[in-house]
């Protein structure tokens, strides 16, 4: 297996072109959002298997050849729980990479395990033990060390493996096309769109309100989205989820009222 770290235009470019005739794409990201509200991309790692590497979007400017390689339809884009890489791609490009494969998925319907992660379906497929010791790295941190760069490649370079091993699971039981409407959805730019209307419904504890005060948390759900969104902050820094419940529920007539609701920051008063 090559290995490359590509952070200028003319390695990417270049690597790019050498790959753009694979039939299959593992793909993974690694990004951070503790401090924000929209994902931070900071690796892109990507092997078709016999080439591998970490491209670092924080050296380049232009992920123009990225893209046209991977929203070409000619070559199968394989992840592992595609859904937050999916999210980013969207973000940057306005567009999904397809045809899509998802080994997260497909180890599910094969009764392999819900939602099992990576580095144990690695185990229980191919019998490779993969280290955690960099599941919660600092990615933004410049120059990365050979440790972080070990495990980015590893989380491509095993993809293209258990696609191969599950796809001929699925053919040999006949179940590929159960996949195609789970694979179709992932597919669906909707999904990736922000609907701040919406958004109340992700809040658990909403069952227990009725009426006005149902219609009250999902106006305070959607203007904290909007403000989240505007400021690019996490939803619990604008207002934590306890707080819109309270505030709901109690539905405070004043000032002095809104100031006894626990948690709520008077900044924001």
């Amino acid at each position: 297996m090559q290995e490359f770290y590509l952070d200028s235009a003319g390695a990417l470019a270049q690597f790019c072109d050498s790959i753009r005739h694979s039939p299959w794409l593992a793909l993974d990201t690694e990004f951070v959002r503790e401090k924000s509200y929209w994902p931070q991309l900071c690796l892109l790692q990507i092997s078709d298997g016999s080439r591998a590497a970490c491209i670092d979007p924080l050296h380049l400017d232009n992920l123009d050849p990225l893209a046209e390689l991977l929203l070409a339809p000619t070559s199968v884009k394989i992840f592992h729980a595609a859904r937050q890489d999916l999210e980013i791609f969207n973000l940057l490009w306005q567009k999904l990479p397809a045809p899509l494969f998802d080994t997260q998925l497909a180890a599910t319907l094969l009764g392999l395990g819900e939602q099992l992660g990576y580095a144990a379906l690695v185990h229980k497929l191919l019998g490779i033990e993969l280290t955690k010791a960099h599941t919660r790295t600092d990615w933004l941190q410049r120059p990365l060390q050979a440790g972080q760069l070990r495990y980015a490649l590893d989380d491509v370079i095993y993809l293209g493996d258990l696609y191969l091993v599950l796809n001929a699971q699925l053919e040999r039981m006949g179940r590929k096309d159960w996949l195609r409407e789970e694979f179709d959805l992932l597919a669906d730019p909707d999904i990736y769109q922000v609907h701040p209307e919406r958004c109340w419904q992700r809040i658990k504890g909403r069952q227990r309100l009725r009426g006005v005060q149902l219609a009250v948390l999902q106006s305070l759900a959607a203007w904290r989205e909007m403000q989240a969104i505007t400021n690019d902050r996490p939803r619990r820094w604008i207002m934590r989820d306890e707080v819109l419940l309270d505030l709901a529920r109690c539905m405070p007539k004043n000032m002095d009222e809104t100031g006894r609701i626990r948690g709520l920051d008077h900044a924001t008063l």
